[in-house]
């Protein structure tokens, strides 16, 4: 059983934000330069020929940036076209190839994150940023149930906030949060 508990961040200093907005417009160029050269190449999205094609390439050319943010660009990456070509297929399709807009930071395991129950520490080019977290009572249920959160970390920026994102959500909050937002899959145990 999974569920996605959402969490709201504190505001983050300029630091902290514009750190992180780096990390966010070097992985929005990344992803949109390997759709571009998935569909031109015809490439698969299997993780592992992904990882083939561009780790290297992208490593030598972005040194400062943590491996797993690069994994987690062509895990993106391999996820758009996936689902582009599913669409193009059923003639669901306006444009001839995709385009990586809404920006979503992804770490694909926690070696390059932490999470303490009160914050998650993200491991980026400037070393880690330690981002607050406001605890919902669901999420405190859970935690002392003793789920555990998942390998998977997504941030996106919202103004000067987080969200944290997983697939396959059932939980839900209704409120619009226009702040940074974290959402956490957690597994029973």
């Amino acid at each position: 059983m999974k569920r996605t508990v959402k969490l709201e961040s504190d505001p983050l200093n300029y630091w902290k934000h514009h750190v992180l907005k780096e990390v966010e417009e070097y992985q929005k160029v990344i992803v949109n330069e390997m759709i571009n050269i998935i569909l031109s190449e015809g490439l698969p999205t299997t993780r592992k020929k992904l990882h083939e094609r561009f780790y290297n390439y992208y490593k030598k050319k972005y040194p400062f940036l943590p491996s797993r943010i690069i994994e987690g660009a062509y895990i993106i990456a391999g996820r758009i076209i996936k689902s582009f070509r599913k669409r193009r297929k059923r003639g669901l399709t306006r444009k001839d190839k995709p385009e990586y807009r809404r920006v979503m930071i992804s770490i694909p395991n926690t070696i390059n994150w932490r999470f303490n129950k009160i914050s998650v520490s993200i491991l980026t080019h400037k070393g880690w940023i330690d981002i607050p977290l406001k605890v919902t009572k669901q999420f405190i249920n859970y935690v002392s149930k003793g789920w555990r959160v998942s390998q998977e970390l997504k941030l996106r920026l919202v103004g000067r906030k987080v969200l944290v994102l997983r697939r396959r959500l059932r939980w839900r909050r209704k409120k619009v949060i226009t702040f940074l937002l974290t959402l956490m899959r957690i597994t029973p145990p």
